[in-house]
């Protein structure tokens, strides 16, 4: 059973990376310094851990044996395809570019998003 609550924000939250990602050449953090870039790149890491854990709860069933792996599966391949398309999607852009670093920041937030699922699963907390 789909839990809306949860999939609207997955939702939400997917659209909102899409949108950041559209944005031509940084314009929503104006100057360009090395801070900034750093902020933006590490960004990726808590975007992508909050994503992965939404969805993971947006199809989270208690009761059915051998489910939960197999739509985890599919929902982290799907993350991880969303991240790369993100990444080409972003080339498109007026002064983006695609980069293997933010897929692998991209990749360590869903990993993170993973750990924090199964670590909020065992404790009953959401």
């Amino acid at each position: 059973m789909l839990k809306y609550k949860y999939a609207s924000l997955a939702l939400l939250n997917t659209v909102l990376i899409i949108y950041a990602s559209s944005i031509p050449d940084h314009a929503l953090l104006g100057d360009d310094s090395l801070t900034e870039q750093i902020i933006s790149n590490l960004a990726h890491i808590p975007a992508y851990a909050l994503l992965t854990f939404l969805w993971l709860k947006t199809f989270e069933r208690k009761k059915i044996v051998g489910y939960l792996s197999r739509v985890n599966a599919l929902i982290l391949i799907g993350l991880i395809l969303f991240a790369v398309s993100d990444e080409i999607h972003q080339s498109f852009i007026p002064g983006r570019f695609a980069s293997y670093m933010d897929v692998g920041l991209d990749f360590l937030g869903i990993f993170f998003g993973l750990g924090s699922f199964k670590i909020f699963g065992i404790f009953n907390l959401f």
